[in-house]
Formats: C-alpha cells, structure tokens, sequence
C-alpha cells in the first residue's frame, strides 16, 4: 500500500515501542499489553482486511496513489529504471512480456507489473482505498 512501515521481530513490544517513539512513528499492535498505551494503535480485527479499515480510519493515505512504491521486503522506496537496464537481471520471457520495471537500491530486488498487482489493485478498491 506504499506506507513507510517498519517490523522488527527481533525486538520486544516494548523494544518496537521505544523504536516508534524515538522515530516519530504510529505503533500497531495486537499485543494486548500495549493497548492503553495512547500512541498506540491497539488491532481488534482478526481479518486482514477488517484490520486494514481500522489502520486507514485512524491514519488515512492514499493507498491508490501511494502503492507498490516501496520494496515488500526491506521497505525502501522503488526507483523505476529503464527496461534496457532489466535485460540482464530477469528472465528473458519477464523482460519480453514487461514494459516497465522498478528496483530498490538498498536490496537490489527488481518489480515488475505482474498479474498479482492487478489482483491487489482490485482488493484495494473492494476496500474503498
């Protein structure tokens, strides 16, 4: 959905708290021990997309505009680069059957428009987002 987020697993609740804190950033949790805390976004949804709703009524964006921006794995913005660049880095029948491509500079990993990013494009409309 494009927001700049941040799971550490290796931290304690607490640990993340501190990190939330000392960053400027809204905590999400389902751990019920931080629940009252009031920088605290407590998730009651045990759906994801009921849970979703709850992130989006307390801090809206614009999932539309801002989705797949950024690298599902380390979080990092994408950059998109030209399809000439892609002809050694993925499959030849990616790079015959893709016009655009984008990758992350912290971790190298490469995006392309694929069939499942029109599946989330749907989801996110189903939404309302």
């Amino acid at each position: 959905m494009g927001a700049d987020v941040l799971c550490e697993p290796r931290l304690s609740a607490a640990g993340m708290l501190a990190v939330a804190r000392e960053e400027g950033r809204p905590m999400l949790t389902r751990d019920k021990r931080l629940r009252t805390a009031e920088d605290v976004l407590y998730i009651e949804g045990h759906r994801f997309r009921d849970q979703i709703r709850e992130v989006m009524a307390r801090y809206p964006f614009d999932a539309r505009r801002f989705a797949f921006t950024r690298c599902s794995r380390c979080n990092a913005p994408l950059r998109e680069v030209s399809r000439d660049a892609m002809l050694q880095r993925v499959a030849p029948f990616v790079y015959a059957s893709h016009e655009k491509f984008a990758v992350c500079e912290r971790c190298g990993r490469v995006y392309w428009d694929a069939t499942h990013l029109e599946r989330a494009r749907r989801e996110l409309a189903a939404l309302g987002l």
